[in-house]
Formats: C-alpha cells, sequence, structure tokens
C-alpha cells in the first residue's frame, strides 16, 4: 500500500518545481507493530514547531530553511511553484518542502476561505 505526497524541491534553474511522492506503508514493521495499521518505515528528525497563517495570507519568494515535511492541520491552502503550477491542500495534507535555495527563493503560499492555517512542520536535517 502506497500514501502520496506533495513535494515542493528547486529545479536547478533559480526556481521551485512541484512533484509528488510515494511513500510505502507496510503492516508489522516489528514484533511490537505485528498487529499495527500500516505504518512508513521511521525516518529521523531534528526539531518540529507549529505555524498559524492567518486567513488571506498571501506570501511569495518563499523557501524553507532546512529540508522538512509539513502536515497541515486546519484550514486550506494553495501553494505555487515558480513554474506556475498550483495546487490546493486541504487540513491533513502531507507537504515535502526541500526548495532550500535561498538564493532563489520561488514558492508561494496562500490561505484560502476564512478559517486559519494551522501548520505542523518537522524539520529532518
Amino acid at each position: 500500500m502506497t500514501m502520496r505526497i506533495a513535494t515542493f524541491s528547486n529545479d536547478g534553474e533559480g526556481g521551485t518545481k512541484l512533484g509528488h511522492e510515494t511513500v510505502e506503508l507496510r503492516a508489522g514493521l516489528s514484533d511490537f507493530l505485528a498487529t499495527s495499521p500500516m505504518m512508513s518505515s521511521a525516518e529521523p528528525c531534528k526539531r518540529y514547531f507549529y505555524t498559524e497563517l492567518p486567513s488571506g495570507y498571501v506570501s511569495s519568494k518563499d523557501f524553507s530553511s532546512r529540508r522538512q515535511l509539513c502536515v497541515l492541520l486546519s484550514g486550506e491552502v494553495e501553494l505555487t511553484s515558480s513554474a506556475g503550477h498550483v495546487e490546493r491542500f486541504n487540513a491533513g495534507a502531507v507537504i515535502r518542502l526541500e526548495d532550500t535555495d535561498y538564493e532563489n527563493p520561488g514558492r508561494a503560499i496562500r490561505v484560502i476561505g476564512d478559517q486559519a492555517a494551522r501548520i505542523l512542520s518537522v524539520q529532518v536535517e
């Protein structure tokens, strides 16, 4: 079984690109978890934090200070790559941010609707 997540990364030409990644899910990763639901393999992380972006928030020229996974806890956001690819995300979405080129920021984010976007960010580096 697999789970699909969105990925923003640097495109090598001074911008960002939007892609998708497939995460493999398996049952019974160890004797302790033999009866557990489907899970991916564990990956190390450095730290995590929460962010709240208010309704109507708009940014441009964003980049990630570190590689991270973001989980949208509430609200709805729209992310746009420098190439113009747009994707909307609702609560529960997982987004991998790999676009760490601070010299060429290119991703834009917009909070859609009346609800603030609350985000859990897990930094992997």
